[in-house]
């Protein structure tokens, strides 16, 4: 007789490892899926992370700032070579054995990477240069925190509201002088060379202005031995005149996340960045193409000469308008002027004209003590913004005395690079900003490797698409972004 065996188990396990074998082959699957991913995206980190080690080292040496040279000190840069340079440093991290040398060896997962775009990056000199002045205003303000630039806002303050940088002094007082001398002359009075016992004459008033405006300024004004730096460049390769041309590279701009620095406090430490950083006259950088690196954002000149003698013409200015408001407000020295112009006026028998022959020798006064100035400021002592009456180096004696040397005591108050910060507030930002980045281009192009730098071509910035496939055709497409201070 034939047993029969009931054999519903045996069939109930196969249906249950079917179904565990399936579960089991999605979960492998899956674990394999999730590893390539974790590979891809740790190897795009990775990539990224060495891409952006390679920051310009003279940048941060002497500027304090990071960014990577697309150009890599080549003559030619942008993505595409830093593209270059992610596929290569991804290529290893796909497969760490391959400089093992190993006989046989092999990853089991076999990324790869067939798809690899730099889709957005911001260049140093994008939006009028707001990607450079981003890290230069930030790094002053976790250096030195605090407020910065209280004094100088101050300083920039005063000037706008007394008009010190716009008032046109000099030629307020030539057409005085004119309208002095015109006065005279319809009273048929051409000797103005009466002098009285006291040595007092407009002949010598007059000869005070001669000297001020006929004389070279900054040889009059430059203290006893001091010389002025024969440094000259050609402004043609430098990035102003690239911007002005049409051909720098352009990126994406500021990226989100990064606060424009277009306030007037952002603006006023970026000028503080730029003293602490560059060249001028009383502490030039030897080292750079232009040895007086503020005087020439601030004028422009292709020579170091060019540019100090711009700034001392622009200080004269600007003390000689402190100056003349300090001494109309001064009752003692217009009681001083009203006496001796009263005197001048008699010999010219010409009374009426005392009270503009007074303005004329406040005016005098005022110019000859603002000469005495600037040469304290460039032999490196200081001067008082707005000046008090014991602060003044020349007496209406020295005047007509001619002796315009002054007591050169100087004392409190600014120096010439706290003048110098007062400028380059006032100074338009997009041209500060442009001619800053040139006398970057310069330092740099003195450096070993950097011979071609160009600023345009540095980015601190990047987002990357990223397309990777494994060994078993799957997909894995994902974009990364980067940039310094993340």
């Amino acid at each position: 007789m034939q047993t029969r065996y009931n054999a519903y188990l045996t069939v109930y396990l196969s249906l249950i490892f079917g179904i565990v074998l399936s579960l089991l082959f999605v979960l492998i699957e899956g674990a394999a899926v999730g590893a390539t991913r974790a590979q891809a995206e740790l190897v795009a980190d990775l990539g990224l992370d060495s891409v952006f080690a390679e920051y310009n080292r003279e940048l941060l040496e002497q500027y304090e700032v990071f960014f990577v040279d697309s150009s890599y000190g080549g003559k030619t840069g942008g993505t595409g070579m830093v593209e270059k340079h992610l596929s290569q440093y991804m290529s290893y991290n796909m497969d760490p054995e391959q400089d093992l040398f190993l006989a046989g060896g092999t990853t089991l997962l076999k990324l790869r990477n067939p798809y690899l775009e730099i889709a957005e990056v911001s260049c140093a000199s994008d939006e009028n240069c707001m990607v450079w002045k981003a890290q230069a205003v930030n790094y002053m303000k976790a250096v030195y925190g605090g407020d910065l630039v209280a004094r100088v806002q101050e300083q920039l303050d005063t000037v706008k509201s007394n008009g010190l940088n716009s008032k046109d002094a000099m030629g307020e007082l030539e057409t005085q002088k004119q309208a002095f001398e015109e006065a005279l002359h319809e009273k048929e009075i051409v000797e103005y060379g009466a002098e009285s016992e006291e040595g007092y004459s407009y002949q010598k008033v007059s000869g005070v202005f001669d000297r001020l405006v006929g004389e070279g300024l900054l040889a009059w004004v430059l203290p006893d031995g001091a010389s002025v730096s024969k440094a000259v460049m050609d402004t043609g390769p430098y990035f102003s005149a690239r911007r002005k041309n049409g051909k720098i590279n352009q990126g994406t701009g500021l990226h989100e996340g990064v606060e424009r620095p277009d306030s007037l406090v952002d603006e006023l430490i970026y000028g503080a960045y730029l003293m602490k950083q560059c060249g001028n006259y009383r502490a030039p950088k030897t080292q750079g193409l232009l040895h007086y690196q503020i005087e020439y954002i601030l004028y422009g000149y292709k020579s170091d000469a060019e540019n100090i003698r711009a700034c001392a013409e622009r200080l004269y200015a600007l003390r000689a308008a402190s100056n003349l408001m300090a001494v109309y407000a001064d009752s003692g020295k217009k009681a001083e002027a009203e006496l001796v112009s009263a005197v001048i006026c008699t010999l010219l028998f010409s009374p009426e004209l005392t009270d503009l022959l007074t303005t004329l020798i406040l005016g005098a006064w005022a110019f000859a003590e603002a000469a005495v100035d600037v040469r304290l400021l460039l032999d490196g002592k200081k001067v008082e913004l707005i000046k008090k009456s014991g602060d003044w180096n020349i007496s209406l004696l020295d005047l007509f005395t001619g002796n315009l040397s002054g007591s050169g005591k100087g004392g409190a108050g600014l120096s010439y690079q706290d003048y110098l910060s007062i400028f380059l507030g006032l100074m338009n930002r997009d041209t500060k900003a442009a001619r800053s980045l040139d006398i970057v281009e310069m330092d740099l192009r003195q450096t070993a490797g950097n011979e071609q730098f160009r600023i345009d071509r540095c980015m601190d910035y990047m987002k990357v698409n990223f397309g990777f496939q494994d060994a078993g055709g799957h997909e894995y497409v994902f974009y990364k972004k980067m940039c310094y201070g993340d």
